[in-house]
């Protein structure tokens, strides 16, 4: 049964994860990129720079929605199961 919440929370996790680190990475990439072309930037090292960068946000969200389902789903989980042996054994 553990098995089973392990996996909707790395599915969620997943899924989650990806769509907001492939907006967020699409949005800052487009930031970052006409900030660069405005500036004048080589646009052979816009497409690198802006790799580099969406490479470190999308470390950034992942931790946060890795934060975010293990808290939600099992933390609370654990905490209720916690709450429900203390009023059995009591």
């Amino acid at each position: 049964m553990n098995e089973i919440k392990f996996l909707k929370v790395y599915v969620i996790y997943v899924l989650v994860g990806f769509i907001a680190g492939a907006i967020i990475g699409a949005i800052q990439g487009f930031i970052l990129g006409a900030i660069l072309g405005i500036a004048d930037y080589p646009i052979e090292n816009i497409p690198l720079i802006t790799g580099i960068t969406g490479f470190f946000f999308g470390v950034f969200i992942s931790f946060f929605v890795f934060r975010w389902s293990i808290q939600k789903f099992i933390i609370t989980q654990l905490d209720e199961a916690q709450k429900i042996s203390v009023n059995q054994s009591a």
